[in-house]
């Protein structure tokens, strides 16, 4: 791990509480799909981020849910509006793409957890891997979706990307899942022991994930997020 000055590419807002950014390197960096960076804020301030594209981009992407009222995230966001430049610690988590494994992938994500699983869903693609991957991303209501499209998209040109919608207070409109996204995968699949399976979201999320996939024959040792580090 190593700190590096990034310059702010963009910030956009892509709704009332989300910011996509684009991070400019001033030196070669290198990490692993599924990896976080730790913006510092301090001496002993770091605050954790998804990176939300594949290593073999120019610049690093970010999701960052961010109001008023969560001065951990919108502290951020003003630094970078207002000095145009970040120190980041690159690359943290261990919850990266097995590369290697030839197992169906499950990705769960839970709001703007989407940018972890964007990351490792664009290297999938990147290297051609055949693996089945099923993205499942949940969130509250359906204007929390954001880059549905393309994950959508994602689904239609890839035979083995398979992409599931899920709405926790969904409409009697929805037609697809509803309630939490990792109830999603249950009902899905009987038997998850095949898998190699990916979860973001709250560490709450994750923890009773964790627990549910287990019961129903998960491989403790292929369940990865970096959540389970904390939890």
């Amino acid at each position: 791990m190593s700190i590096v000055t990034c310059k702010v590419s963009s910030i956009e807002k892509l709704n009332d509480f989300l910011y996509r950014i684009f991070l400019q390197p001033q030196e070669a960096v290198s990490y692993k799909a599924g990896q976080y960076v730790s913006v510092v804020m301090g001496e002993k301030d770091k605050r954790h981020f998804s990176i939300a594209n594949a290593p073999s981009a120019d610049l690093i992407e970010l999701h960052i849910g961010a109001t008023p009222e969560n001065s951990y995230a919108m502290q951020v966001i003003e630094q970078m509006q207002n000095e145009g430049q970040v120190e980041v610690e690159i690359a943290n988590g261990d919850a990266h793409l097995r590369e290697e494994s030839t197992r169906p992938i499950i990705l769960v994500a839970g709001g703007t957890g989407f940018a972890y699983v964007k990351s490792i869903l664009e290297q999938i693609v990147d290297l051609h891997l055949t693996n089945p991957v099923y993205l499942y991303w949940g969130v509250k209501e359906q204007s929390h979706f954001y880059f549905e499209k393309e994950a959508a998209k994602w689904a239609s040109e890839h035979e083995n990307v398979h992409f599931h919608p899920v709405i926790e207070m969904a409409g009697d409109d929805w037609q697809g899942h509803k309630g939490y996204v990792h109830h999603a995968v249950l009902q899905d699949f009987s038997d998850l022991n095949a898998f190699d399976i990916y979860v973001v979201g709250r560490f709450e999320m994750a923890k009773i994930a964790r627990e549910d996939f287990l019961k129903q024959n998960a491989s403790v040792e292929h369940i990865f997020g970096d959540a389970f580090a904390f939890i």
